[in-house]
């Protein structure tokens, strides 16, 4: 039966929050200056964004793969983890701004 160490994948987790945070950044640079309105919306830019935030996570996950394969599960919680909680914190900014 597969048995997951919860406290042994703890710095994993960690780094997968981190990489995850920061393969939200593509995305966020293309999301904010439109909801700023200093910028019209732009299907190409937004599709770049979201295509260089996969990027980032996919080779989060493929180096993980060849680096340590053991702790790749919690390293990829740990990616998922960090980037909705940025979906998230960008949710909740939206729903809070006063126009």
């Amino acid at each position: 039966m597969f048995e997951f160490d919860f406290a042994h994948h703890i710095p994993s987790i960690v780094a997968g929050v981190i990489v995850g945070l920061l393969a939200f950044a593509p995305l966020l640079v293309a999301l904010v200056p439109v909801l700023r309105r200093q910028r019209e919306a732009n299907m190409t830019v937004g599709f770049m964004g979201v295509f260089a935030s996969f990027l980032v996570l996919f080779l989060g996950v493929i180096v993980t793969y060849l680096l340590a394969r053991p702790v790749l599960v919690g390293f990829a919680a740990g990616e998922i983890i960090g980037f909705f909680l940025c979906w998230l914190a960008v949710s909740i900014a939206l729903m809070l701004k006063k126009d």
